[in-house]
C-alpha cells in the first residue's frame, strides 16, 4: 500500500515538475488551445451557410476574415485580433456579400456568447441587447 502512494506522490511531483518546465513554441500550442471559440464561430458560419443552401460565396469573405482572426491570435497579436473581430462583426452588421438579415443576426449574437471580451466591442452586443429587451429603456 505504501508502494502505491510513493507512486502516486512521485508521479504528481513529475507532472508538477513537467508543467513547469517551458518547451519551445509552447506559447503557440497554448494558443492553438484558446481557439475553442474560434472554431465555435467558423462551425456557426457553416451552418448559415448550409441553412441559406448557398454554394458558399455568401459566406466567403465570412470565412476570409475569420482565416485573419486565427493568424492574428496563432501569432499571439491580441490588438490584431480585436481588430480583426471587430471588422467581422461589421461585415455582419453590413450584411456583406448579401447574407440573409436572420443569418447575420444569429452570427452577431453568437460571436458575443463565444468570443471572449477581449477580443471584440462587448458594447456593440449589450446595445444590441438593450433594444431587443422590450423597446427604450426608462428614465
Amino acid at each position: 500500500m505504501r508502494v502505491i502512494e510513493d507512486i502516486r506522490w512521485r508521479g504528481g511531483v513529475v507532472l508538477l515538475l513537467a508543467s513547469l518546465i517551458i518547451v519551445p513554441g509552447f506559447e503557440r500550442v497554448a494558443g492553438a488551445a484558446g481557439q475553442d471559440w474560434l472554431d465555435a464561430m467558423v462551425q456557426a458560419v457553416l451552418v448559415e451557410q448550409a441553412k441559406e443552401g448557398t454554394s458558399g460565396s455568401l459566406f466567403a469573405p465570412y470565412f476570409g476574415q475569420l482565416a485573419m482572426v486565427r493568424t492574428h491570435l496563432l501569432n499571439g497579436e491580441s490588438e490584431a485580433v480585436y481588430g480583426t473581430m471587430n471588422r467581422f462583426m461589421d461585415m455582419l452588421q453590413a450584411r456583406e456579400a448579401g447574407i440573409s438579415e436572420a443569418a447575420a443576426d444569429r452570427l452577431f449574437d453568437y460571436c458575443y456568447v463565444v468570443t471572449p471580451a477581449r477580443y471584440h466591442d462587448v458594447s456593440r452586443h449589450l446595445h444590441r441587447l438593450s433594444r431587443h429587451q422590450g423597446g427604450a429603456p426608462s428614465a
